[in-house]
C-alpha cells in the first residue's frame, strides 16, 4: 500500500517526475487535451506553493499518484479546484479516492466551501470518483464539470487532516527504514 501524504515544495521534483511518467492517455485525461514534457515542466515550474497544496501516494519512496488542490482568494474567495493524476500500476486500487477524499478535507480546513474539478466525458474513473463523493456535474462541450460543497471546518475535520499528517510523516519514515537495508546491499 502507497504512502500517502502532502508533497513539500522542496519535493517538486518528484511531482515533475510524476507527470512526466504518465502515458499520453493519462496525460490528456489529468490535463484535459495534450501536453507535452516541456508543458508539464513550465507547469510545475509556474506552481504557487502559497496558494497549492500538493498530496502525494508514494510507492517504494517514488510519488505514484498526486491530487494538486489550488485555490485563489482574489478570484475564487471560497472555492479551489483539483486535477489528479495516478499511474497506471495504482489505477482502480483506491488511491485516487483516498487523495480526493484528503484533498476535501484539506480544502474544508482552510474554509474552502466549493472545490471544482474537470474532466473529458469520456473520464470514467473521474466522473465514477465524482459522483462517489456527491459532486454535482454538468457538460459542456465534450467535459465534465463537477462542483462538491463543503461543510464548515470543525474540530472532527482539523483532527482528521492533523492524524492523516502525522500518519503520512511516520508511514514515510518507516518505509525509507525498510527500504534502506535493501538499497545499501544493492549497492
Amino acid at each position: 500500500m502507497p504512502v500517502i501524504r502532502k508533497i513539500l515544495p522542496t519535493e517538486l521534483p518528484l511531482y515533475r517526475a510524476h507527470l512526466l511518467r504518465l502515458d499520453r492517455a493519462d496525460r490528456y485525461a489529468r490535463f484535459t487535451g495534450t501536453v507535452s514534457d516541456e508543458s508539464l515542466a513550465r507547469h510545475c515550474a509556474g506552481i504557487d506553493w502559497s496558494r497549492t497544496i500538493l498530496i502525494g501516494a508514494f510507492l517504494n519512496g517514488e510519488l505514484r499518484a498526486a491530487i494538486e488542490l489550488c485555490s485563489d482568494r482574489i478570484l475564487w474567495p471560497n472555492e479551489a479546484e483539483f486535477g489528479v493524476s495516478v499511474e497506471k500500476e495504482l489505477q482502480g486500487r483506491g488511491v485516487g479516492s483516498t487523495l480526493i477524499r484528503r484533498a476535501l478535507t484539506v480544502a474544508r480546513n482552510r474554509s474552502v466551501g466549493r472545490v471544482h474539478i474537470q474532466c473529458l466525458a469520456e473520464n470514467v474513473r473521474m466522473r465514477a470518483l465524482a459522483r462517489r463523493f456527491g459532486g454535482r456535474s454538468s457538460i459542456e462541450c465534450g467535459e465534465i464539470a463537477a462542483s462538491f460543497e463543503l461543510p464548515p471546518p470543525n474540530q472532527f475535520s482539523f483532527a482528521l487532516e492533523a492524524l492523516e499528517d502525522g500518519a503520512g510523516a511516520f508511514n514515510s519514515m518507516l518505509a525509507s527504514f525498510a527500504s534502506g537495508p535493501q538499497q545499501r546491499a544493492a549497492a
